[in-house]
């Protein structure tokens, strides 16, 4: 499976430079700006009102459904995450931060004032690796009523301890990756600090292993990433956080099955669901399933039947950034395969499979090869033919999608 990007037209490298060059301008915007109105000035004194903006930028998309903020391991704060989708021309977005709902009253109320679609959501972490499920609100109100309520009191406490232990997790394979740099040839004044991610975080915790990746993945030369095969963070996680945070938990609590390792996620979609909470699980990239969780093709088709006919899951991730043209096709087919079991009833769900895929998983606003980043909107986007317009490959309309989350979402309320 390869991150190859769709076949047909693409940008020529001066349209994709100029796309570049105004996206890291919005970067440096945001960083400098504490209101929309002083952002917008700041763009304009540059020469670039929203409409020059819009027109270079040419987002390929009219939503992105899996956004993540400095609330979990993003560098853009909840509330700038609607700048951006303002500015670019994104008409709806997610926050949908990992075991993190702090964030999505900020970026909700920012959008609303900004005339930007804003779906409350949340990705569930399990104990699979590379195994996780976004939750989805698509009644706003409802979900902010939910959390006054006790059901919701649990289900926030819930996520701080889920918190909590993903910041020591960190803390604890910083010293695993530095020690990984060292063998590298990073010299010890070049080795991750704790201050280091104290500066990225801004000092507010919890502190995330992904960031490690972006911090890592900085320190090795092109020639080493070459030798190494590691070009982006996706793939430094894969490589090195993934396996150092296995070692510190040990055999002992690495789950052999689906239904463990995906328990307590699961028991969580089901309170919110019985609390009357209109939502929709859709299983995050599934490609991560195979590289981090070491899945074969047939055990991830086996996990997703299970958690569509025991777990609650309604959909699933597809043509995501993570998907090249060969993923999409495994991942339609097992879809297919999963609904043709649910029409002829031998699976018991209130409908086929939602197909998600207007999902970058956003974190850092650092278009290009040399970051290997993901951009809203785009995917994977740099300086080659095939990723000039980034990667996402939407399956469906976004209307439809909408449509088809909020249609699941009101049938399994109560649930």
């Amino acid at each position: 499976m390869s991150d190859q990007a769709p076949a047909g037209p693409t940008d020529d490298l001066e349209t994709y430079l100029a796309r570049q060059t105004v996206l890291y301008q919005l970067r440096d915007a945001i960083d400098r700006s504490d209101s929309w109105e002083a952002f917008r000035q700041d763009l304009e004194r540059s020469g670039l009102p929203e409409a020059r903006i819009r027109q270079i930028v040419a987002v390929p998309v009219p939503m992105d459904l899996h956004l993540h903020s400095t609330s979990s391991d993003g560098r853009v704060p909840a509330r700038k995450l609607a700048w951006l989708a303002r500015a670019i021309g994104l008409r709806t977005i997610a926050l949908a931060d990992h075991d993190s709902i702090s964030g999505t009253r900020a970026l909700y109320s920012e959008a609303t004032l900004l005339g930007v679609g804003a779906i409350p959501a949340v990705e569930l972490s399990t104990e699979w690796p590379g195994l996780e499920i976004l939750v989805y609100f698509p009644d706003a109100g409802r979900f902010f009523d939910f959390l006054t309520t006790r059901e919701g009191a649990q289900f926030e406490k819930y996520l701080e301890r889920k918190q909590a232990e993903v910041h020591e997790t960190t803390l604890k394979v910083l010293e695993s990756v530095n020690r990984w740099l060292k063998r590298r040839g990073i010299p010890a004044d070049g080795l991750l600090s704790v201050e280091e991610l104290d500066a990225f975080f801004g000092g507010v915790k919890p502190y995330y292993p992904g960031t490690l990746c972006v911090l890592g993945l900085a320190r090795l030369s092109r020639e080493q990433r070459d030798e190494l095969g590691i070009a982006d963070p996706r793939e430094f996680n894969t490589k090195v956080v993934t396996p150092a945070i296995k070692r510190l938990k040990g055999t002992s609590a690495v789950h052999e099955d689906i239904a463990e390792a995906t328990a307590e996620a699961r028991r969580r979609i089901a309170a919110i669901r019985r609390a009357g909470t209109e939502s929709v699980a859709i299983l995050s990239h599934p490609k991560e399933m195979v590289s981090k969780g070491k899945m074969s093709l047939g055990k991830v088709a086996g996990a997703i039947e299970y958690l569509a006919a025991k777990g609650g899951v309604d959909g699933i991730e597809i043509g995501t950034a993570r998907d090249g043209e060969a993923d999409v096709r495994i991942w339609n087919e097992i879809t297919a395969e999963i609904n043709s079991k649910i029409e002829a009833g031998r699976i018991k769900a209130p409908g086929p499979l939602v197909v998600a895929s207007y999902s970058s998983d956003f974190h850092v606003l650092a278009p290009g090869r040399a970051t290997g980043e993901i951009t809203l909107g785009f995917g994977i986007l740099d300086e080659r033919a095939e990723f000039r317009c980034g990667n996402l490959r939407p399956q469906t309309g976004p209307d439809e999608l909408i449509e088809a989350m909020r249609r699941r979402a009101a049938a399994r309320a109560g649930a």
